[in-house]
C-alpha cells in the first residue's frame, strides 16, 4: 500500500468514526455530562451509547496518530522515532492543534480509556463526561487535518 492508498484508508475510516459519533449525539446529548456519580441510572440504550462514545473516542484518536504519521511520511518526514510530544509538536506547527499539550492531553485520555477500567463508578462517569467534552475537540482536529490533506490533493 502506498502513501497515498494508507492516507485515503486512514481518512475513509475516520469518517466512519465521526459519523458514528455523529450517530451518538441525539442520544447522550440530552443526558450528558451526567451530573450524578452512576451510570446505571440512566436508561439503557443511553448507558450503552456512553460505552460506544469511549470506543469511538479511542479509535478517532488512535486512527488521527496513523493518519497524521502518514501524513508527515509522504511529507518526506522521518517518523520513526517521533514521540507523542514530537508529533504534538508537528500539530500545533501546522496549525492542526491550538496547542500541542491539547493533543497530549487526548493521547492520554485515550491510554486511559484502553488501559485501566475504573473501579469505582464516580470515576467511570468522570471518563465518560471526559470522553464527551473532549470528543468535540478531537472531531476538529479531524476536521483540520482533512482540510489540509484535501488542499495538497491527497484526498479525491
Amino acid at each position: 500500500m502506498t502513501t497515498e492508498e494508507l492516507i485515503g484508508a486512514a481518512v475513509a475510516r475516520c469518517d466512519r468514526i465521526v459519523a458514528g459519533f455523529d450517530d451518538l449525539r441525539p442520544v447522550l446529548a440530552p443526558v450528558l455530562p451526567v451530573t450524578g456519580d452512576d451510570l446505571t441510572k440512566l436508561p439503557p440504550a443511553e448507558r450503552i451509547a456512553s460505552i460506544a462514545l469511549l470506543k469511538r473516542y479511542e479509535q478517532l484518536q488512535d486512527m488521527l496518530g496513523r493518519l497524521f504519521r502518514a501524513y508527515l511520511t509522504w511529507e518526506l518526514e522521518d517518523v520513526r522515532e517521533m514521540t507523542r510530544r514530537d508529533q504534538a509538536n508537528q500539530l500545533e506547527r501546522l496549525g492542526v492543534v491550538a496547542d500541542a499539550d491539547d493533543w497530549v492531553a487526548a493521547a492520554e485520555l485515550r491510554n486511559r480509556l484502553v488501559h485501566e477500567y475504573p473501579i469505582d463508578e464516580a470515576e467511570q462517569v468522570d471518563r465518560v463526561n471526559d470522553t464527551w467534552n473532549a470528543s468535540f475537540g478531537l472531531i476538529k482536529v479531524y476536521t483540520k487535518l482533512r482540510a489540509r490533506l484535501a488542499q495538497q490533493g491527497l484526498l479525491s
